[in-house]
């Protein structure tokens, strides 16, 4: 990695044996902070890119479910995964 990327994901080290992910919540468009554990994370990336990520999460901070689905990314598209509280 080099230096200037090192601190351009600087925001993205957390020491904690979780992971995070940022869905945009359906219907509002608000960026969530989802911390989740090695199982969730399988779930949210196994077909990563593409419309088939379906699955549930749970956000180890709160404690909420939330359904999540993928969206397909190419460079012209500007699409986000969703998710919407269970």
């Amino acid at each position: 990695m080099k230096t200037h990327e090192s601190k351009e994901r600087k925001h993205l080290i957390v020491n904690t044996p979780y992971l995070l992910y940022t869905p945009g919540l359906k219907g509002t468009g608000e960026r969530l902070r989802l911390l989740l554990n090695d199982a969730d994370w399988v779930v949210a990336n196994r077909y990563r890119g593409t419309f088939r990520v379906r699955g549930i999460v749970t956000d180890q901070n709160t404690g909420k479910r939330y359904r999540i689905q993928g969206a397909a990314c190419g460079l012209q598209c500007r699409c986000d995964a969703t998710a919407e509280e269970v």
